[in-house]
């Protein structure tokens, strides 16, 4: 108990000012680390995923490749139905007519 009473009563406001950005800080640092791993998690994992799909071989990957032309596909086919009506109202097509875009 000596220590405390060597501490002048006019540096207590400091110290607490020092000790709460010292909480603040250590918070902070918290917050950071928790979001950056979280993120290189997500890197990381894709990675690892990548990795995974091309050793596993031919045989073992064929269907991914497949599913990922097939996903790609329907990608282009939303894209195509989505733009179809603003396309078909500057150029009228027999696409247009088939699927329904013209009167």
């Amino acid at each position: 108990m000596d220590l405390l009473q060597n501490i002048n009563p006019a540096h207590l406001p400091y110290v607490a000012v020092g000790c709460t950005l010292l909480c603040l800080v250590v918070f902070v640092i918290g917050f950071i680390l928790q979001a950056v791993s979280g993120i290189l998690e997500i890197i990381f994992g894709a990675f690892e995923l990548l990795i995974n799909l091309l050793q596993g071989g031919p045989v073992a990957w064929c269907g991914c490749i497949v599913a990922l032309f097939g996903i790609a596909a329907f990608a282009g086919a939303v894209f195509l139905y989505l733009n179809a009506p603003e396309s078909c109202a500057a150029h009228p097509t027999r696409f247009c007519q088939w699927f329904g875009f013209l009167p």
